[in-house]
Parts: structure tokens; sequence; C-alpha cells
């Protein structure tokens, strides 16, 4: 049982690197094209910086809401569509899908 199991993550994990790797190569040509650096001191202030003004409580409580709905609903359906094709697709889609819903909401 542990062998199936361990045949099954090295089976997966080649797949998972592969997206990994194809999403940081794409961000990396996409601002090439657009004559920018691969990291930039707005990257930075977006990731770790102070946020500018606090949205009302329950406005934020409200999204909050929305969005844990909204990712749980489509991960079900996109587990229940993809899981034929393996964990490190439903994990490359679940992750994009869940980072777009939570970006437009908040």
């Amino acid at each position: 049982m542990l062998m199936d199991k361990f045949g099954y993550v090295l089976s997966e994990i080649p797949a998972l690197i592969f997206i990994v790797w194809f999403a940081v190569r794409y961000f990396q040509f996409r601002r090439r094209q657009k004559n920018q650096p691969s990291y930039s001191e707005t990257d930075r202030q977006l990731l770790f910086g102070v946020p500018r003004q606090r949205p009302a409580k329950n406005a934020v409580y409200l999204r909050l809401a929305l969005a844990i709905v909204a990712v749980t609903t489509i991960g079900v359906l996109e587990i229940v569509i993809l899981a034929p094709l393996g964990a490190a697709i439903i994990t490359a889609s679940l992750l994009l899908t869940s980072t777009v819903i939570v970006h437009r909401l908040f």
C-alpha cells in the first residue's frame, strides 16, 4: 500500500515541477516582452508593503465569505472534472482559479 502511494507521488512530481517551471518562464517571458525586470520595486511593495487604506470590516467579511463560497464551489467542480488527469493538474488549476477569484474579489 505504501509503495503504491509512493509510486503515485513519484509519477506526479515531474508534472508539478513542469507546471511550476512553465509558469515562472511564462512570467519572465511576458516581463521581457514589456522591457521590465523580472522582479521590481513595485512587486516588492505589492508583496511586502503596507496596505494604503483599510476597507470597512463588513465589506471585508462579505468579500471573504463570497471568496470562500466561490473557491469551494469551483474547486469541487474542478476536482470532479480533472480527477482523471492527475494530482499535478488539479493542483495547478486549483491554484490558478483560486488566485484569480481572490484577486478579483479583493
